[in-house]
């Protein structure tokens, strides 16, 4: 029996708290009982240590057996995940199209809207994978997807008719600018089982308004706000706010806006690293002059930024979850559908020609270019295999690590800072008593033995 790779100890008073990112778990047991612990690691006929707390420690993978290649098992579920057929997952533009002119958008919008026979090839897409489907996944994507609202609309009510006939799980998200979320648009996407909603606002109004205006340059923020205090009555509702070097200072005056107005404890709020990409496309973040902020940087201003939303009520400390193939680019059942068909396996790609892998309307024959994201293999990487945070990042960002110049923002904040946010989750256990039971088997969630 040896200790897990992947465990990081916290110590409180007279507890020792153990996160494990293999299986997500977390688990507290006594000062005294580590040191005995440590004991029985070096001795295994010690007979010191709780046989609770060496069970606990085992199902939390918190302790494996001394031949467990701990790389080897997370490349093994990375593999898996991403050859898994009894998953779909559709990334869906209902128009590339938007109203709003973001400076640092990373897709080469135009305007465009799918069209009914784009629509007809996705369907047929599903009708050809319903014998062996358990789940479809839909994250409707822009553009501005409410700008084709129309094609969204049918394609989910056909979607769910299909799912529904054959016992298919179905679940849809949406990323929207928000601007078009009125109260009727707020219904019918609730109607299509739209479970969550996630929308920008990247600082006060007139911060937000200089960074996301309208296409004539108007304002969009009092129409967002108006808009989140209906939407929070049908949808969890997760805004993000997208920062630089610029814009990060006025987090705290955002969300001093947004409890003024509130929507504490109704939404939760996060945020996004802006990163100026070039990709060959005639996308603004090619040319984006706000100076951004670097991967290691960032992970530490998040935690000043986490800190203020918990503060606000917009946030509760977490553990990152285990993950297997982390995205859709890398996985192979899923793919991003752009509004005239194209296909990409990465959202950062959508409207870039140039990453086009192929069209709807031959969904079976894509071209060279899939194989390049098929081939992504994290554990071909001597710093991937090497991280502490691997089995909750697995590779990040492919989109990243395939670029040169932006391969260090592949990883997760996770990288940089995971003994602060594990610290910052047994605080918020401590003053909250949150705790949770440990599962025999499959992924386990923070526990306690208390």
């Amino acid at each position: 029996m040896k200790e897990s790779r992947y465990n990081i100890w916290t110590e409180r008073g007279d507890s020792s708290y153990v996160y494990n990112g293999l299986s997500g778990a977390l688990l507290r047991v006594a000062s005294d009982e580590r040191r005995a612990i440590a004991r029985v690691l070096d001795d295994p006929d010690a007979r010191d240590g709780s046989p609770k707390v060496l069970e606990q420690l085992a199902l939390g993978r918190m302790l494996v057996a001394d031949e467990t290649n701990e790389v080897d098992l997370l490349a093994k579920r990375y593999e898996l995940s991403r050859h898994d057929t009894s998953q779909l997952g559709l990334t869906i533009v209902t128009s590339l199209g938007c109203n709003f002119d973001c400076p640092y958008c990373f897709e080469a919008k135009h305007p465009s809207i799918m069209r009914d026979d784009v629509v007809a090839a996705v369907l047929d897409l599903l009708d050809s994978q319903l014998s062996n489907l358990r789940t479809l996944s839909v994250t409707w994507f822009g553009g501005e997807p409410l700008v084709g609202k129309k094609p969204l609309m049918e394609l989910s009510d056909r979607f769910i008719e299909r799912c529904d006939q054959h016992g298919i799980e179905y679940s849809a998200t949406i990323t929207t600018n928000g601007y078009l979320l009125n109260r009727d648009m707020c219904e019918q996407l609730r109607d299509r089982r739209v479970g969550m909603v996630q929308v920008s606002l990247d600082g006060p109004p007139e911060t937000h308004d200089r960074m996301r205006p309208l296409q004539n340059g108007d304002a969009t923020f009092g129409r967002i706000v108006e808009n989140l205090h209906h939407a929070v009555d049908y949808f969890p509702v997760c805004i993000r706010m997208n920062v630089d070097v610029g814009n990060f200072p006025l987090t705290e005056q955002l969300l001093q806006i947004l409890e003024a107005e509130g929507l504490s404890g109704k939404v939760n709020v996060y945020a996004g690293q802006i990163v100026g990409v070039s990709d060959g496309a005639d996308a603004p973040s090619a040319s984006y002059k706000a100076p951004c902020f670097s991967n290691a940087e960032f992970a530490e201003a998040e935690l000043e930024f986490k800190a203020l939303t918990a503060r606000y009520g917009f946030s509760s400390p977490s553990l990152p979850r285990p993950s297997a193939a982390p995205c859709t680019a890398v996985r192979k059942n899923e793919v991003v559908v752009g509004s005239e068909g194209e296909l990409y396996k990465c959202w950062d790609s959508v409207g870039n020609k140039l990453e086009v892998i192929g069209t709807i309307f031959d969904y079976q024959n894509p071209n060279g270019r899939l194989q390049r994201w098929l081939k992504y293999d994290p554990f071909t990487d001597d710093e991937c295999t090497s991280c502490i945070a691997l089995p909750v990042c697995m590779g990040g960002c492919a989109h990243h690590g395939m670029d040169v110049i932006q391969h260090e923002n592949r990883c997760s904040t996770f990288r940089h800072s995971f003994r602060d946010q594990v610290a910052a989750y047994v605080d918020h256990a401590e003053r909250t008593g949150a705790t949770a039971s440990v599962a025999p088997t499959g992924l386990v969630r923070p526990m306690d033995t208390r």
